[in-house]
This record gives C-alpha cells, structure tokens and sequence, in this order.
C-alpha cells in the first residue's frame, strides 16, 4: 500500500508539472486534433474512411505521447540532480517508471479524446461501444513497442538531443507508417519500406480493429519482434546507466 501510495503522489506531481508546460499540452493533446482537421476530415467523406482516419489520427497521438513522455522525460530528468535524489529513496525503481506510464495513459486520454471528438463533429463517424471500446484498448496495447522506444531514446540520448532524436524518429515514421496519408498513396519507394515499419504494424492493427477485419499475423508478430528488440536494447541500457553512475 504504501508504493501504491508513492505511485499515485509521483503520478500527480509528474502529471502536474507537464501540464504547466504549454508547449507539451499544445504539441501533444492540440496537434493530433488540429492535423486531424486539416488532413483527416477532408479524406472522411464516408463511413469506413473516417474510420481509417480516426485510427491513423488516435494512433498518431498517442505514439507522440509515449515517444515524448518517455524519451524526453527520461532524458531530461537523467540530466538533473533530481535523478539522483530520486535513486537514493526508500522506493522501488519500479515507482518512477509506472509513475511515468500512469500520467502519459493520462495524456494520451486527452489526444485520442480530442480526436474522437473532431470526428464524431466533422465526419460522418458512427462508432459504437462494441467498436470503441476494443479499439481504445488495441490502441494502447499496440503503443507498447514505442514506449519501449522511448526508453531507448530517453536512455542513450543526453537532454539537449533527446527532443530532436524523439521528432527524427516520430515524423519519418508517422508518415512512412501510412499514418498522415494512406498507404497507397505514399511514393513508391516509401510503400516497398512501410510494411517493415512498427508504425505501419501499429495502423494495421488499428484499422482491422475498427473495421472489424483480421489482422494479419505478420503484423502482430512483427510488432512482438520490435517489443522484444527495444526492450532488450533499453534493460542493456538501464544497466549500463546503473552502473555508470551509481556502482
């Protein structure tokens, strides 16, 4: 109870502090929606489209949350006395980290939030809970790959490169990965890479879910293969800073 009790105060702060970051709130929870608008609505013109395109937009928003809140945050706070102060606690290392998953589920509520919104508003989007509810739940399973993407990002980059590495990699595969635009409107070389990209893998998973089609196995599977690389780079890469800085 009482690490349950530490989980929820670090969650609050951490919560509290990104929320009075108007740069955060705009660039995370704000510019899903307003892309959403702009390239999403006009491309919705029927039921399945905008289905397609709130799966890209929900997608998109949420892998920027997970990318930012773990890269950077993680970045940024190593590169601060509080880092170590936190290390020295009474606490389990495992606090930090879920506390830093509880308040981006948190954000990432918020940007899929607003997007739903836009599209039930400016679409002809019918979604009911038996649709919905499954979606939200792939949606956030599926950005688990990219939360241990993140932690790589967040672990081998210093403060200063964390934020440009995390957009280098989010921009390039948002749009490679068929999330801007469909997939068969991408360039012809971009179309041979994208069904080897995670975010393509991800948008697959999403789009079978809310048109309730199969997914094809290459997709799940290649998503469990990135989970497994990212997450075996980010321990060797926790370890590395274990014993760097306090062995």
């Amino acid at each position: 109870m009482r690490n349950l009790r530490l989980l929820g105060l670090h969650s609050y702060y951490l919560t509290l502090e990104l929320a009075r970051q108007p740069m955060y709130i705009v660039s995370t929870i704000l510019f899903p929606s307003m892309f959403f608008w702009f390239f999403g609505v006009p491309n919705a013109q029927n039921q399945t489209a905008a289905l397609i395109m709130l799966g890209s937009f929900s997608a998109y928003a949420v892998l920027g949350i997970v990318l930012f809140q773990f890269g950077v945050g993680i970045a940024q706070e190593r590169g601060t006395p509080w880092s170590a102060y936190l290390r020295i606690l009474p606490a389990p290392a495992w606090v930090g980290f879920f506390s830093r998953l509880v308040s981006g589920i948190f954000f990432a509520c918020l940007a899929v939030a607003g997007v739903l919104w836009t599209a039930f508003h400016f679409t002809p989007l019918e979604l009911t809970m038996g649709r919905l509810l499954p979606f939200l739940i792939y949606l956030f399973l599926g950005s688990i790959p990219f939360g241990m993407m993140g932690i790589v990002i967040g672990l081998a980059c210093k403060a200063q490169s964390a934020l440009p590495v995390a957009n280098l990699v989010y921009l390039p595969l948002s749009f490679a990965g068929g999330l801007w635009v469909p997939p068969n409107a991408l360039p012809k070389v971009v179309q041979d890479l994208s069904p080897y990209l995670p975010t393509r893998m991800y948008g697959e998973l999403v789009w079978g879910v809310l048109l309730q089609q199969e997914v094809e196995n290459k997709f799940l599977i290649g998503l469990a293969i990135y989970l497994a690389i990212f997450g075996l780079i980010s321990a060797y890469l926790y370890r590395q800073e274990e014993e760097r800085r306090y062995r």
